[in-house]
């Protein structure tokens, strides 16, 4: 959730393996877009230290935050299992639509209570509710934003993807430049079920392993993962969900038909084909 703890461990070796990777493949970005939690822009920086990128520009907005769980922050999946029942906690994670329990207004998982949002997020309508409750507490007049206080996976994607199309798309990918994406769980699968066009029904199905890149060719339209080298089958290594054939479906050629021999595997011999058109 938005709870903003540091990148593990085990997260910053796989963040260094990524760019590790990356770099053998040859890749190399112009601009790197990442969340405000700290997990997601540390992980962007452990991938461009091993790229030896670390001059890139950071663009951070809170929109590729990963999903607000509510009441449900901190929590670990087999705690809220156990306070709240294994269907419960299925309904929430997986149901597209569906809230968890709210946080209050003075609860320290509640945005609103953190000066990073409360002073420097200014795209969001203010709050009469908020503001009112803020004005009492503080004795005088004081003007508060509506953030969320639980989010929806339909929530979360409500701004990732307007976020990705009104930004990201005509201010770097539009303009040829390489794009990497640092974000969390939820925020990604938003925006892969956009560039996918994965039905809402299948996007709870699908799955994203932690710290492998995923490399999206604008041009064909698809997904591809960078072959490391084991001669393993990605698909046997890695777990994507039942919703993985959205993300691995035939590209499309240039005249619009799909190529049924591709491969899902992106190789070094094709960087020069689309030097401008992939992000990860």
């Amino acid at each position: 959730g938005w709870e903003d703890a540091p990148l593990a461990k085990d997260g910053i070796e796989e963040a260094r393996e990524a760019g590790r990777l990356l770099k053998l493949h040859g890749f190399q970005f112009d601009v790197v877009y990442t969340s405000w939690l700290s997990r997601a822009i540390e992980t962007a920086w452990y991938v461009m230290d091993e790229m030896n990128e670390l001059w890139l520009p950071i663009i951070k907005s809170w929109r590729l935050n990963e999903r607000m769980y509510g009441d449900l922050t901190s929590l670990s999946k087999q705690m809220v299992a156990q306070r709240h029942g294994e269907e419960q906690f299925k309904a929430w994670r997986r149901g597209y639509d569906v809230k968890p329990p709210a946080v209050s207004s003075f609860s320290k998982n509640y945005p609103g209570n953190d000066k990073r949002y409360t002073k420097y997020l200014n795209d969001l309508r203010y709050s009469v509710r908020e503001t009112l409750i803020r004005s009492i507490e503080a004795g005088k007049f004081e003007k508060h934003r509506k953030l969320p206080k639980s989010e929806s996976l339909k929530d979360c994607n409500d701004r990732t993807i307007p976020y990705f199309t009104e930004h990201i798309i005509p201010e770097a990918v539009n303009q040829g430049k390489r794009v990497l994406i640092s974000s969390s769980e939820n925020a990604i699968r938003g925006l892969l079920m956009h560039l996918c066009e994965i039905p809402e029904e299948e996007i709870v199905g699908l799955e994203i392993p932690n710290g492998l890149p995923l490399i999206f060719d604008v041009k064909s339209k698809c997904v591809k993962l960078l072959d490391d080298g084991t001669g393993r089958d990605p698909l046997d290594v890695y777990n994507f969900g039942k919703s993985a054939n959205y993300l691995f479906r035939p590209c499309e050629n240039e005249d619009g038909t799909f190529d049924e021999e591709c491969d899902l595997t992106y190789v070094p011999d094709s960087l020069l084909d689309i030097p401008h058109s992939e992000f990860a």
